[in-house]
């Protein structure tokens, strides 16, 4: 694991907390991914940039949700967690995003989580059938 992906990962470890703590966080420096958001969110640029930010969305949300079902909260600070990690990396719909739902399932998973248990957790049993549910369970099976 590089450096980079460690202090990224603690940062985000850092939001996660204050988020579920009910905290309210304001980003004044970006990092130097930052660069590549605005042709993730747009769909130019450079194709690695793209698949490298979608690649660090996909992670970030994943390591949030596996945050989350470790350490417990509420959904409310869950999702808003969520909207900070996809504003983050240019999405603003994330609720409408097949990755967040992906990255959410590979969070699961990689928590440990029994694919039984999934739809007795804290916002997830708010998701049990339609479109985001299949995503958030290919994401787990992947």
């Amino acid at each position: 694991m590089s450096y980079l992906s460690v202090v990224r990962n603690l940062l985000l470890a850092v939001a996660c907390l204050a988020l579920l703590a009910g905290c309210s966080i304001s980003n004044s420096s970006g990092k130097s991914s930052d660069s590549s958001v605005s042709s993730f969110s747009s769909g130019g640029g450079d194709t690695k940039k793209v698949d490298e930010e979608a690649g660090n969305y996909v992670d970030d949300v994943a390591s949030a949700t596996k945050m989350f079902v470790s350490q417990g909260g509420n959904d409310e600070g869950f999702q808003r967690n969520i909207a900070f990690i996809a504003g983050k990396h240019g999405i603003t719909a994330w609720s409408n995003d097949d990755s967040t739902f992906l990255a959410m399932g590979k969070g699961l998973k990689q928590s440990g989580i029994k694919e039984d248990r999934i739809s007795t957790l804290p916002y997830f049993s708010t998701i049990t059938e339609g479109h985001n549910y299949e995503m958030l369970m290919k994401g787990y099976k992947e």
